[in-house]
């Protein structure tokens, strides 16, 4: 059984196949992936650094309930996540990830250490996107337990993963009382040049 094509879509476009299901893979625009590589190297990052900052090597592991996880736990998950999927998976790293270490609050590190895990990971979507043709995203997508068709949904969902968690990480910083902008997600989206103001 196929699935039918989307109206727009080039017959003749790269194919993916899942679970006996093909799809013609529209190629993503450059104007897409610009977009994309914008918010995901660019605003997102800045706004998770921006929850981060205030806290020291102590609060950054704060929780004001049982089970929230605390902004490091959330720092070093988007990393390990995107490390994994994104350099791993499409740049070719050799990152193993251990998902449970990114939840272990033992581990206390400080705060300047979980920067530099972020940072890491973020340094390596970049090389994995500077790597990649337009026609690249529209590939198979190289999620291990092939959940998206296309590369460039691996791109959207760890874009969609980082989103979440740094509105996570802007709210506990809130919470704690640290004063951030109410233009965080402005300013940082306008300083990578994710939008106009």
């Amino acid at each position: 059984m196929s699935v039918a094509e989307p109206d727009g879509v080039d017959a003749s476009a790269p194919s993916n196949s899942k679970n006996g299901k093909t799809m013609a893979a529209p190629l993503p625009q450059d104007l897409q992936v610009s977009a994309l590589r914008s918010r995901l190297t660019g605003a997102l990052p800045l706004m998770m650094q921006a929850a981060i900052e205030p806290f020291d090597d102590e609060s950054i592991w704060w929780q004001p309930a049982p089970g929230v996880n605390p902004v490091a736990v959330l720092a070093l998950h988007c990393a390990g996540n995107l490390r994994h999927f994104i350099g791993r998976h499409i740049a070719g790293t050799d990152y193993v990830r251990n998902r449970p270490e990114e939840f272990d609050a033992s581990r206390r590190l400080g705060k300047h250490e979980i920067l530099d895990e972020f940072r890491r990971a973020i340094d390596e979507v970049r090389v994995a996107m500077d790597s990649l043709s337009t026609e690249d995203y529209a590939a198979p997508s190289r999620d291990p337990d092939g959940r998206h068709w296309t590369v460039y949904e691996d791109f959207v969902n760890a874009t969609v993963h980082l989103a979440l968690h740094t509105g996570q990480a802007v709210q506990l910083a809130k919470l704690k009382g640290y004063k951030l902008s109410d233009r965080v997600w402005g300013e940082a989206h306008a300083a990578s040049g994710a939008s106009r103001v």
